[in-house]
């Protein structure tokens, strides 16, 4: 299994979180189930290239050639290192489904130049240049400003991607990360199509282009992922051609924590608003004296940030401070884009677009779009789990429970128990307020999950009172166990945000964290005592043989299921009161689950049938 260490939280700069738990710090379980998209989108590709010097794309032999970096003999492990292909390897194919990345590697055309790490396994380990043979004449583009482009297929763990150029005929080389983590954190995966683009002209320092250039691609890595590349050109760069490498959207941190939030409960009137920054790369040939950042949102919302100057390849940070406050319950879309003066050559990688919610009945700090799953940490492997978000109270707030997002569940994982707990922060630690009734897995598709409150000392009638100003930790819980319970995560945010406590009870936070998908409610329908009603009732005879009894407690509207233990529902009964005879003739012997469903709440019980 891979290890998991993680990096620096994304613009952890920008985050005012005060250190409220231990700076005890946590990787994901080896299990690697953890996915996050890139924050490069699809809007990075070039839409329309200068004129074009060079180009290859892989389907000359001898081109390209494969050398190793220093006190590497082999690339060790099973994987070759550098190879021309024509597929995608059956080992990274047979993982898509789980880890999300783009299903073909749809830049490619013909052969390609791939490197597959965790094809070499835990013991292989790679560093290792793929280029080209022969020199490249570029003596005719004197000092004008070039870039690189090439199509690439990637999911980014430790590993290390770089772009190097000689103009030397390879005596000496400028290194030009290609996927640097401010763009592309741990754990995240390409876009359909990406094409990465990078301005190579500081290759020639105060020089000119030679007819000696060689252009050479580096992979370091030991057991992480892998790095597909093909179409590599050299082509003119625009003069002009500002683009948005990454940005963020958070609360004002002087009177907040700076957090993001994605949906809004419409009970938050005192919500202070959402501001903007991005990280921007002059990634065209002239110098920008006025670069700064635009917003734009649904209700009329139009705000222009503070201008600066941006060299030719530099990067920097630009704001917007003046936030945007929604109003209304819907869906509110919001534009970043990048202005500068005059007519920017390449639009398409200077916008970028997000969104919240305003609802009638959920409060979150997730944008409800998983890309990945989390069912334990590096050091806590099964054992129990409690992960979840800070949060800001900005109205007084009569909840009734809370949404969890459970991800796709292994078979094993059939019958364990989930929960979730809301922690109050007293000046000093977060301390237990509340928690919802406790559930069990029974099939293995990803759902969302509804549980009401149960247990506190302040709740109110199974209600849990909220007040304006609370910070708390909305935390989704399981058991542990060898095959543990996956909870959803939603896109990268702020380090010190996602804390947790382990099976020993000690505390933690995630480094570069997916916030965690579980959120308040206030939904009248669980405020219907309904899980008296399916939690105790019972099945006889078990073990059984050709047909069950199951007894309710209430048999109004119940919906009794029997599933296998790979979550498949093999019966469907609708009761016809308080005993209900359920046939399992048709069963085979083994362990079967049986679900009583009332409502919104399920309750579990094992059957073993025999034959």
């Amino acid at each position: 299994m891979k290890k998991v260490y993680l990096s620096l939280a994304l613009f952890a700069s920008f985050s005012a979180l005060a250190q409220k738990m231990p700076t005890k710090k946590e990787g994901f379980s080896p299990e690697r189930s953890f996915v996050s998209k890139a924050k490069k989108t699809s809007q990075d590709i070039l839409k329309a290239e200068g004129d074009t010097l060079w180009i290859s794309g892989f389907e000359t032999a001898g081109e390209w050639a494969q050398t190793l970096g220093t006190g590497q003999s082999t690339n060790t492990g099973d994987n070759p290192g550098w190879e021309i292909l024509t597929a995608i390897p059956a080992s990274i194919t047979a993982q898509q489904a789980g880890y999300q990345w783009p299903a073909t590697f749809s830049g490619a055309t013909g052969n390609f130049a791939f490197i597959n790490s965790d094809g070499a396994g835990a013991s292989g380990t790679q560093d290792a240049y793929y280029g080209t043979v022969a020199n490249i004449d570029l003596s005719a583009a004197g000092t004008s400003a070039l870039y690189l482009t090439f199509s690439e297929y990637y999911r980014n763990f430790l590993d290390n991607t770089s772009v190097e150029v000689s103009i030397d005929g390879g005596t000496t080389w400028t290194v030009f990360e290609a996927n640097p983590e401010a763009e592309v954190p741990v754990n995240t995966n390409s876009v359909d199509g990406e094409v990465e683009v990078v301005n190579i002209t500081p290759a020639i320092g105060a020089g000119t282009w030679t007819n000696q250039v060689r252009v050479r691609f580096h992979y370091v890595g030991a057991y992480d992922w892998f790095w597909g590349v093909d179409d590599v050109k050299i082509v003119e760069a625009w003069d002009n051609d500002v683009k948005i490498n990454n940005w963020f959207a958070a609360t004002d941190i002087t009177t907040t924590q700076g957090l993001d939030y994605y949906t809004l409960d419409d009970s938050q009137t005192s919500f202070p608003g959402l501001t903007f920054g991005a990280f921007v790369n002059n990634n065209g040939a002239q110098t920008q004296g006025s670069v700064a950042l635009k917003a734009t949102a649904t209700g009329g919302y139009d705000q222009t940030g503070t201008a600066i100057t941006l060299n030719a390849n530099a990067t920097d940070s630009v704001a917007i401070t003046s936030p945007y406050i929604p109003t209304g319950v819907g869906v509110k879309t919001i534009n970043l884009t990048t202005v500068i003066t005059g007519t920017d050559s390449a639009p398409a990688n200077n916008t970028v677009a997000t969104g919240m919610e305003i609802t009638t009945q959920e409060y979150s700090r997730d944008n409800g779009v998983s890309t990945g799953s989390i069912s334990n940490t590096t050091t806590n492997t099964g054992n129990p789990l409690k992960i979840g978000n800070i949060m800001d109270v900005f109205n007084d707030w009569i909840t009734t429970g809370a949404v969890l997002r459970l991800n796709t569940q292994a078979a094993a994982t059939a019958g364990a128990e989930y929960w979730v707990e809301v922690f109050k922060f007293d000046g000093t630690d977060y301390v237990y307020e509340a928690e919802t009734e406790r559930k069990t897995i029974s099939g293995t598709a990803a759902s969302w999950s509804k549980l009401k409150w149960i247990d506190g000392a302040n709740l109110v009638n199974g209600k849990l009172n909220l007040t304006a100003g609370d910070d708390i930790l909305l935390l989704a819980c399981h058991n542990g166990g060898t095959s543990a319970v996956r909870f959803g995560l939603a896109q990268n945010t702020y380090e010190g945000s996602v804390l947790g406590y382990l099976g020993d009870g000690s505390a933690f936070q995630l480094t570069a964290p997916g916030a965690v998908m579980v959120r308040l409610t206030d939904d009248p329908t669980l405020d219907v005592n309904e899980i008296n009603e399916v939690s105790n009732f019972t099945v006889s005879p078990n073990p059984a043989n050709e047909v069950i009894n199951v007894k309710l407690n209430n048999a109004d509207n119940a919906v009794i299921t029997i599933s296998d233990l790979a979550g498949k529902v093999v019966s469907t009964t609708t009761s016809n009161g308080i005993s209900t005879s359920v046939s399992t003739a048709g069963l085979n012997s083994g362990v079967y689950l049986v679900n009583v469903t009332i409502g919104n709440a399920t309750s579990t019980q094992k059957v073993v049938i025999k034959k």
